[in-house]
């Protein structure tokens, strides 16, 4: 029999590896695994042209870009992840610090090329604390901070990023992921004159919710931006997802309205997982945003989501430490928040 509380899935999002390894059909589950907006930017009718022509850069999806985001020193690529890879080949043979916890792909890309070092990523006073200590010690280094961090929720100010970034020598640069930044636009280091050692990662899917088109942007020096055009190569993103995006980064009322339903579906999420939390008691890292973290013990975080998955509920897991580990719960809609808090009450397991 297989044991159903192995899986333990890289990323969210794994709908067909999770109705495999449950027995329930894709149809039937509520994803929460994602940090996605789960009322994406409506896709209307698609001219046949986007799909028929080579996706040369439009200019109105430039422009788009470039209005949106507030500055047009911008690489677009196919999803953020691709510059994830590509950076590490790029920059100069140093150390690199990383979160210990945050999205691990990044530690993943920078471990073949350099030697890597992490710093405590729960907390604020942790990350900061640690990171200052690293940077007096040796200024000769990379930083990879992801702000705010996926999935502890921890949000680093600009002013504290730029001084940081002023005291790496020798090439080194700040590296920053801000995938989350949409809500929060006002922290954003795009708002501030970028040094030539800071990198800006800004991810298109999560708060449009349309993951699927893969589309990301970064912010860079010149010479930087042309360095990962010749390794990424022509075409990185296609004709739809440059169709889509010319509309939606434009479309400011839906954004706003976007931002309050995000609020409000904090709020619908935070209620139907309520008699979890007065059950467990888990330490609350995050309960803003796309996502809301909760920290526990591993034995727990592992009974839990498993016996949420029996129910038809994804949610993500990740590890900490042998001993804690942070459950990522993504946002419900209306008609989802009845059905979660159905199963939390009516199952005497939970």
């Amino acid at each position: 029999m297989k044991d159903k509380s192995s899986f333990t899935p890289l990323h969210g999002g794994n709908l067909i590896a999770a109705s495999e390894h449950y027995g329930i059909p894709v149809e039937q589950w509520i994803d929460l695994s994602t940090g996605m907006n789960p009322e994406p930017y409506p896709v209307g009718d698609i001219p046949l042209s986007v799909f028929t022509e080579l996706p040369y850069l439009k200019p109105e999806f430039l422009s788009a870009a470039a209005t949106y985001y507030g500055s047009d020193n911008f690489v677009a690529v196919s999803g953020s992840q691709s510059a994830i890879q590509a950076l590490p080949l790029l920059l100069p043979t140093l150390p690199v610090l990383l979160p210990s916890v945050g999205y691990q792909e990044h530690a993943k890309s920078w471990q073949t090329t350099h030697q890597t070092h992490f710093y405590p990523s729960l907390t604020i006073e942790e990350q900061t604390g640690f990171i200052e200590t690293s940077l007096a010690e040796n200024s000769s280094q990379h930083l990879v901070v992801i702000n705010p961090n996926n999935p502890t929720g921890v949000k680093l100010s600009p002013e504290v990023l730029l001084a940081w970034a002023s005291r790496l020598t020798n090439g080194g640069c700040l590296i920053v992921d801000e995938a989350f930044m949409d809500l929060t636009p006002d922290h954003s280091l795009l708002n501030r004159a970028i040094p030539e050692n800071v990198i800006v990662l800004r991810s298109f899917g999560k708060f449009f919710g349309l993951a699927g088109i893969r589309l990301g942007f970064v912010f860079a020096s010149q010479e930087l931006r042309a360095q990962l055009e010749q390794t990424l190569g022509l075409w990185q993103v296609n004709g739809p997802a440059q169709y889509i995006a010319s509309q939606a980064l434009v479309d400011v009322e839906w954004q706003h309205r976007a931002c309050e339903q995000i609020a409000q579906m904090q709020v619908h999420t935070q209620n139907a997982l309520m008699p979890l939390y007065d059950a467990y008691q888990p330490i609350v890292l995050n309960d803003s945003g796309l996502f809301i973290s909760w920290l526990m013990k591993t034995e727990l975080a592992v009974l839990l989501a498993d016996k949420l998955a029996q129910q038809g509920i994804l949610i993500r897991r990740i590890e900490c430490s042998d001993d804690q580990s942070i459950l990522r719960f993504g946002l419900l809609t209306q008609d989802q928040t009845i059905a979660v808090a159905i199963h939390c009450y009516d199952d005497p397991v939970l």
